[in-house]
């Protein structure tokens, strides 16, 4: 299984979880795990998609929490 397919899987159980849970903080989890998925389509390392995934969810969750 391809590396960005796995990012896709883990983004979608996220947002499935949020369904259920009603929080928009898992949202923007989600939305660092298909940034991660992104990157690993582009090619980037495994470090770097790791590292897209926290930069991108944790500042989305910062940007959620400061709104």
């Amino acid at each position: 299984m391809a590396e960005s397919t796995v990012w896709w899987v883990m983004a979608g159980a996220v947002i499935a979880v949020e369904l259920l849970s009603g929080t928009f903080y898992l949202l923007m989890i989600a939305l660092g795990l298909a940034a991660a998925a992104v990157s690993a389509m582009l090619g980037a390392g495994l470090s770097t998609q790791v590292g897209v995934a926290a930069v991108v969810g944790g500042g989305a969750v910062i940007a959620w929490r400061a709104y």
